[in-house]
């Protein structure tokens, strides 16, 4: 195909020259019937118009060729002695010179802006393109239909197209992975170019590969942001042909497609996150809908199989023994299914946001004491020690959700401690913060996730034998958060023995001043 470019090319330039010749001819044949009627100065005239019409029409090469002929010409058929170069004046040696120095000027000057204008045109034209490559760009919602559209675009001129996107999901240091779309695979000596291409975010060319013929240019796909530049993947760009000049001379187009395409990932992986988060919301509210939907509807007939339960074992004349530990059993699984009951419909509020805190200044360490007092039955076995300064000021929070925090740490350090092992809770003011800790011995929560464990529905082991939803922490993070605190788990040894500790902070605030009542 390129050799018979440069055919084509070697033809039509000697087409030019060939019609360059024939225009001198011509006019030397319009003017010597004339030669005895004109002045020098016209015929002059006349030879100078042939090579302005031929820098016009045939270019620079032909029009100096026309400025050297028309000169011998001239010298040949209208200077005496006729038929022959020799000159019997010599001020026409004169005549030649500036014949032929405004003869070169000319087709200088004319020749270039034939240039400038083919040039802007051939600009024009790709303009044009562009604009019908952005909008072909624009209606693409997928990436083949970017690398067809890029494909067909490129086809044209002959270049084949290969589109590497960054795979985003792959964090950390690990090395770029690409998704690959096009017609043509790349090798792994191609594949370590494109990732120098990504990483340094600049251009690689590379020149004919020995023995295998290849010239290809890597372009970064860089969509710049408010901020900074993201590149989202590599453009890899090969010639059909062996020409390694092509690439060279149409680089400014290929960089422009290559901007157009990084706009079009840009703009799909925006519409991709955009369409991930609307599910995401969607799946959650569909997700409240139904815990809160659950939990009313719950609530009534649980409420009446806990007050049964409670009749039953309270009832007079007393039950038999076996009666009386089932009616217990119902009980307390009653009362447990309750409290779960409880946290759904509580997750669910606090997930809409139909919770408004009700603040008051009060004594944390009545908070401490009802929830001891409501799970007095479940820390029964367990040795609870509670470690509270006596000097604790009153703090600015909603006793209710409060008492859900601390009622949920509590249960949980029930759940994941053995029968007689040590619960601690604690409190202490720090930094305008009350820090209070649950800490129960035990296996302790996974060490590479202790941060997902206040995630709904996340429990500390996936595989746990242990009752729960995953919901007592999360519960715990929305009302901590709400209070404007902070909630940390972690791990500690102590006396050998792991601990799993939950540490949540409250700010201080300033209380009100209490005005003592005057004295009658």
């Amino acid at each position: 195909m390129s050799m018979m470019n440069k055919m084509l090319s070697h033809k039509s330039q000697g087409t030019r020259f060939s019609l360059a010749v024939a225009l001198c001819v011509v006019t030397t044949l319009i003017a010597l019937p004339v030669r005895d009627q004109l002045d020098v100065a016209n015929i002059v005239m006349l030879f100078l118009l042939a090579v302005f019409v031929t820098a016009v029409t045939l270019g620079r090469g032909p029009a100096i060729l026309a400025a050297f002929l028309n000169v011998a010409l001239f010298d040949f058929f209208f200077v005496l002695p006729h038929l022959s170069f020799a000159v019997a004046d010599v001020q026409y040696l004169v005549t030649f010179a500036v014949m032929l120095v405004v003869g070169l000027i000319t087709s200088h000057l004319v020749a270039r802006v034939a240039e400038r204008t083919q040039a802007a045109q051939m600009r024009e034209r790709q303009t044009f393109a562009l604009y019908d490559l952005a909008r072909d760009l624009g209606a693409s919602l997928t990436m083949e239909q970017v690398t067809a559209t890029a494909e067909t675009f490129l086809h044209d001129i002959d270049f084949d197209v290969t589109l590497l996107v960054a795979d985003t999901s792959v964090t950390g240091n690990a090395e770029t992975t690409f998704h690959e779309y096009g017609k043509h695979h790349l090798g792994r000596m191609e594949q370590s170019f494109a990732h120098s291409a990504f990483a340094q975010q600049m251009i690689v060319e590379t020149d004919t590969l020995a023995g295998m013929g290849v010239a290809i240019i890597f372009l970064p796909l860089a969509a710049p942001t408010h901020e900074f530049v993201k590149v989202h993947g590599v453009l890899a760009v090969t010639p059909q042909t062996s020409d390694v000049d092509a690439i060279r001379m149409h680089r400014p187009l290929l960089e422009a497609v290559a901007s157009l395409v990084a706009m079009t990932v840009e703009r799909l992986h925006h519409a991709e996150a955009a369409h991930q988060s609307a599910l995401q919301v969607a799946a959650e509210r569909l997700r409240n809908s139904i815990l809160s939907s659950l939990s009313h509807d719950l609530r009534t007939p649980l409420t009446t199989l806990v007050g049964l339960a409670d009749t039953l074992v309270q009832s007079s004349p007393s039950l038999d023994d076996a009666a009386s530990e089932t009616a217990t059993i119902i009980r307390d699984q009653a009362h447990a299914m309750h409290r779960l009951l409880s946290n759904l419909l509580e997750m669910a509020r606090l997930k809409n946001g139909q919770v408004k805190l009700n603040r008051q200044w009060q004594p944390f360490e009545e908070i401490i004491g009802s929830s001891t007092r409501l799970l007095a039955g479940l820390l029964a076995n367990r040795a609870l020690t509670i470690e509270l300064p006596r000097d604790l000021p009153l703090l600015n929070f909603d006793a209710v959700l409060m008492e859900r925090v601390v009622c949920n740490l509590l249960e949980n350090a029930v759940k994941y401690s053995a029968t007689g092992a040590r619960i601690h809770l604690s409190a202490r003011t720090q930094d305008g913060f009350l820090e209070v800790s649950v800490c129960n011995d035990g296996v302790g929560f996974p060490p590479d996730r202790l941060d997902e464990v206040f995630e709904l529905f996340v429990r500390g082991e996936h595989n746990s034998s242990v009752s729960g939803t995953g919901m007592g922490l999360a519960i715990c993070k929305a009302v901590v958060l709400a209070h404007e605190g902070t909630i940390v788990a972690e791990n500690c040894a102590e006396g050998g023995c792991n601990r799993a500790c939950v540490r949540f902070t409250l700010p201080l605030g300033v209380p009100p001043a209490i005005s003592e009542e005057a004295s009658v």
